[in-house]
């Protein structure tokens, strides 16, 4: 069964810019994504189409509604931030830091936003497609003309499993998503796996969240694939060369 509906995938390899319309015709249509982000595979989802971050995460069988980071450019972060909150070095930093990490901020909560964030405390982790890899900039760019100015994101694995670093894999793990929303309530759900070549971007920086939640600190949550403190601040030293930060980076690594 899995066999066969691996050869039925819609893959996209993203090399110009028909593969590029044709890959977001099919995110569009709600199909769950997934596509190369730095090193590894992540799912992406249209968060204008109600019930689609829910139904998700029963495929990567974890709790519904649960929250997921969110990719948007800097200047739309910009516009959903809470003044009020948001460590004022934030304003700071350089655009691409954006692409090289996952920020956490605090949301205005007067506004309703068409992605999942943290409600308890007003807080979305997102990063950015503005620098990297080009075409999934340009991928990013045409779903944000046809409307979608957010894409909500989480990791590209089954809940519990490693996250998935090669393409068979990621075919795998499609097959076995569209084998499972023939389950679900709504079984028009399909996956569709966007591959970027030669993308070698991010590196280990794509794990590290770096939170702008507090106004005496930039805390330095956690990084996924190493724990090495050096190796961390030497990465955040480079990204911030010549930024003169009026806070202090606060490390909290595993």
């Amino acid at each position: 069964m899995i066999d066969k509906i691996i050869q039925d995938i819609e893959i996209f390899f993203l090399r110009d810019i028909a593969d590029i319309n044709a890959a977001a015709d099919a995110f569009m249509s709600g199909k769950i994504t997934v596509i190369k982000v730095g090193q590894v595979y992540s799912l992406i989802v249209n968060p204008y189409i109600a019930g689609l971050t829910d139904h998700l995460f029963v495929l990567k069988e974890r709790v519904a509604g649960q929250k997921m980071s969110v990719v948007c450019s800097y200047e739309q972060a910009k516009k959903i931030v809470d003044r009020d909150r948001v460590n004022e070095d934030f304003f700071r930093l350089p655009k691409d830091f954006f692409s090289k990490v996952i920020v956490r901020i605090p949301v205005d909560p007067t506004l309703t936003l068409p992605f999942p964030y943290n409600e308890d405390n007003n807080t979305v982790q997102f990063l950015s497609f503005e620098y990297g890899h080009p075409l999934r900039s340009i991928f990013k760019e045409e779903l944000a003309r046809r409307g979608c100015e957010y894409i909500s994101i989480t990791s590209g694995n089954i809940h519990g499993a490693p996250t998935v670093e090669d393409f068979e894999s990621a075919r795998v793990l499609t097959a076995v998503f569209n084998l499972k929303a023939l389950s679900i309530e709504t079984p028009t759900i399909q996956t569709i796996l966007v591959d970027i070549p030669g993308d070698k971007g991010h590196n280990s920086g794509s794990y590290i969240i770096v939170s702008f939640c507090k106004k005496e600190a930039i805390e330095v949550k956690r990084l996924a694939n190493k724990s090495d403190r050096e190796v961390t601040e030497k990465y955040l030293a480079e990204l911030l060369a010549g930024v003169d930060l009026q806070t202090p980076l606060m490390y909290t690594l595993p």
